[in-house]
């Protein structure tokens, strides 16, 4: 009869289990060691990184730019350019409720300061920021006191329809997405536009496509999420003409699509 020794598996059975124990305990160990440099080597790159970011801040030129009207109201919300002419590159500032905006820009170059209004750029001045040596850095900030007095009324130069319709031509979705783009950053103005013809045909028939027209301006603005409520229209036919309806040249400046802030 075969004679099992109890005690040999127990003990076995015991290393075993001693066994599984410190393999299991040395694989941890392992993890845990892994876990721990890859922690210290993310740490140690990020603070290198912040180290080079902050250098790198610090070497770049602060302009604060301070925006208001003629009466000395602060401007908000609009759009001040400065262009590096020498290697095209440009920063885009809009100002916020005290009319103030700041930027860190790239040394070594000369600035042409740019108001960009609905369909045009107003140059303002000009701002040289020097080169910096090896080892220095900017102190401060160069601030520049804008005074600026913002239109009312704008006369789309490059928006044209389609002839006798109120379908705009896709060339002139360009100055279109220009309103578009000053609008979501100025959503404290609400708008009215006004369509005009010249005295070709009869009357009724020009009322009804003039207001046509800015009812398609309209349109475009919604669709691209401006709200409608900001939109007014208005068509005046030929009754306010800006030129002699005797000319060709008269009769096309006649024929145009005007904006007014309200």
């Amino acid at each position: 009869m075969l004679s099992i020794n109890k005690d040999f598996y127990r003990i076995n059975a015991e290393r075993l289990s001693l066994l599984l124990i410190l393999t299991a305990q040395s694989y941890i160990m392992k993890v845990f060691y892994v876990l721990f440099l890859l922690v210290l080597i993310n740490t140690v790159c990020h603070a290198q990184n912040n180290n080079a970011a902050a250098t790198d801040t610090a070497r770049k030129a602060v302009i604060q730019i301070h925006l208001t009207n003629r009466k000395q109201e602060p401007l908000k919300h609009e759009e001040v350019l400065l262009w590096a002419t020498k290697v095209r590159k440009y920063y885009s500032l809009i100002t916020d409720n005290k009319g103030d905006a700041t930027a860190r820009v790239d040394p070594g170059y000369k600035y042409t300061i740019l108001l960009k209004t609905i369909e045009d750029t107003t140059t303002y001045g000009n701002v040289d920021v020097p080169a910096l040596k090896a080892n220095e850095t900017f102190r401060g900030a160069t601030t520049i006191d804008m005074i600026y007095q913002p239109e009312k009324h704008y006369v789309f130069h490059h928006l044209e329809f389609d002839f006798g319709k109120a379908t705009v031509k896709k060339e002139s979705y360009k100055e279109l997405e220009e309103l578009v783009e000053y609008m979501q950053h100025k959503t404290e103005i609400n708008v009215e536009i006004d369509g005009h013809t010249d005295n070709v045909g009869k009357e009724e028939e020009n009322l009804k496509l003039s207001k046509q027209r800015a009812d398609a301006v309209k349109y475009y603005l919604v669709k691209k999420g401006i709200d409608a409520n900001r939109i007014q229209t208005e068509g005046f036919g030929a009754s306010q003409p800006i030129a002699d309806n005797s000319t060709e040249e008269g009769r096309q400046k006649n024929r145009r699509t005007e904006l007014k802030i309200l």
